[in-house]
């Protein structure tokens, strides 16, 4: 699945790791969210979209947990291209 963003910081590492959560439930999110940082390290998933995600998913907030513990990403201008290998 491809996610498009013209800067890929904030919305477009939030659907990836919205995403991610999504299709392996048994996957701990925050090994998803370091993973995330690993391929992405100015990734700073935007709050608001994980916390709904988190809530239509019935996370109970592990989902925002994990995004806080891998913290704001490097300064940049916009993102580089990363693939999300979580299989």
């Amino acid at each position: 699945m491809l996610i498009h963003c013209f800067m890929g910081i904030s919305r477009s590492t939030a659907a990836a790791f919205i995403i991610a959560c999504a299709l392996k439930p048994s996957c701990g999110r925050k090994l998803l969210a370091v993973r995330l940082r690993e391929q992405a390290p100015s990734a700073t998933p935007n709050t608001r979209l994980v916390s709904l995600a988190d809530e239509l998913l019935s996370r109970k907030g592990r989902m925002n947990n994990a995004i806080q513990q891998i913290g704001r990403g490097c300064d940049a201008c916009e993102g580089s291209p990363f693939i999300l290998d979580f299989l």
